[in-house]
């Protein structure tokens, strides 16, 4: 088989991967949508005594950044930006996620892994990324990637994915009540809430990737 062949079946299975990547980040923003809804149900809903200070991060906690890259090259500088990134920041704790990530000397990092563990490794990552939430030792966690909107606009994001506040209002039909604490349930909607934007990112930086790698093998 020629190599030019070879190409356009690796463009091929790249068009495929990234159609599958557009249909899972559809589905993870669904679920995002309808978390907001109910915890935007719980905190203005009059007939609970919400405290108020799980809402509001520690003051005086410590960063969390995740910086999420890929396993293999040919596609462009999608993992020396976020390398970059990784380089200039020398204050927060760090969560590492692609093989071709620099990671300078001396750096503490929370956790590392290689990109296709994610899937089968994702507990760990969200059992930290709950233990951070619940235990209250971050005020904000931070996601760096390649967000990907369409063929041709593909740019580095740094987002923050906490805290989540809810819309004063927003959803909102009437009051209710419930058994057992809110305040434990409303954690737990807002660690599934974080965890579901970590998967949103990978899908999305998933797609950024196979269109990288394509326009560089063409």
């Amino acid at each position: 088989m020629s190599v030019r062949n070879i190409v356009r079946v690796m463009n091929f299975h790249a068009l495929i991967r990234v159609d599958n990547a557009k249909k899972q980040a559809m589905k993870y923003q669904r679920m995002q949508e309808k978390l907001m809804e109910m915890m935007s149900a719980i905190t203005n809903n009059r007939n609970f005594r919400l405290d108020k200070k799980i809402l509001e991060p520690p003051a005086d906690g410590s960063v969390l950044h995740i910086y999420l890259g890929s396993d293999y090259g040919f596609c462009g500088n999608y993992n020396s930006q976020v390398s970059d990134q990784l380089r200039r920041d020398t204050e927060s704790q760090k969560i590492v996620i692609g093989k071709k990530l620099h990671v300078p000397e001396g750096t503490e990092v929370l956790l590392r892994m290689y990109r296709k563990e994610l899937p089968e490794a994702f507990g760990q990552l969200e059992e930290v990324l709950t233990a951070a939430i619940k235990s209250r030792f971050c005020r904000k966690i931070l996601l760096t990637y390649n967000h990907y909107e369409n063929t041709s606009t593909i740019y580095l994001k740094k987002v923050q994915i906490y805290p989540v506040k809810p819309a004063e209002g927003e959803a909102y039909i009437e009051d209710f009540a419930v058994e057992g604490n809110i305040n434990d349930l409303y954690e737990d909607m807002l660690s599934a809430y974080v965890n579901y934007e970590m998967l949103l990112a990978a899908v999305i930086s998933s797609a950024a990737e196979n269109v990288l790698r394509q326009n560089a093998t063409t």
